[in-house]
C-alpha cells in the first residue's frame, strides 16, 4: 500500500510540471481475437500524457543492456492516466516509439522511465 507521502510528492510533481512538458499519446492495444485465418484482431485506446523524450547516457546504455538506439522517455506519473507497459505505443514529439521496456518507476512514483524504439505511425 502506498504511504501518503508517495501519493503527495507524486502531486506535487505533476501540479509543478503540469503544462511544461510535451503533451503525448500512449496507444495501448488489445487482442480481441483470432480471425479464421489465425490473425489478432485488435481494438486499441489513446490516453494523454506528459513528459519528455531524450536519450540515455554512454554509461547507462553500457551498464543496463539497454540498446544504444533506444530513446528515453520520461513521463509524469500524475499526468498520465496509465502505468506504461511493455509494447505500449507512444508518440511524443512528432515521433513514434514502441516501448521496450519500462527501466524505471521512482521510488514515490512520480515519474515512469520508458526505453523506446522508434516506429513507424501505426
Amino acid at each position: 500500500m502506498a504511504s501518503p507521502l508517495e501519493s503527495e510528492v507524486r502531486n506535487a510533481v505533476a501540479a509543478g510540471f503540469k503544462g511544461l512538458l510535451l503533451t503525448g499519446t500512449i496507444r495501448r492495444e488489445t487482442v480481441l481475437s483470432l480471425s479464421a485465418e489465425g490473425d489478432p484482431i485488435t481494438s486499441f485506446v489513446d490516453y494523454t500524457f506528459e513528459g519528455i523524450r531524450d536519450s540515455f547516457s554512454a554509461w547507462f546504455i553500457a551498464s543496463s543492456g539497454i540498446q544504444a538506439t533506444d530513446s528515453r522517455i520520461l513521463i509524469i506519473a500524475g499526468l498520465c492516466p496509465i502505468v506504461p507497459t511493455q509494447d505500449d505505443k507512444i508518440k511524443i514529439g512528432g515521433s513514434w516509439f514502441q516501448v521496450r521496456r519500462v527501466v524505471e518507476i521512482d521510488p514515490a512514483g512520480a515519474t515512469y522511465t520508458l526505453a523506446g524504439f522508434a516506429i513507424p505511425a501505426p
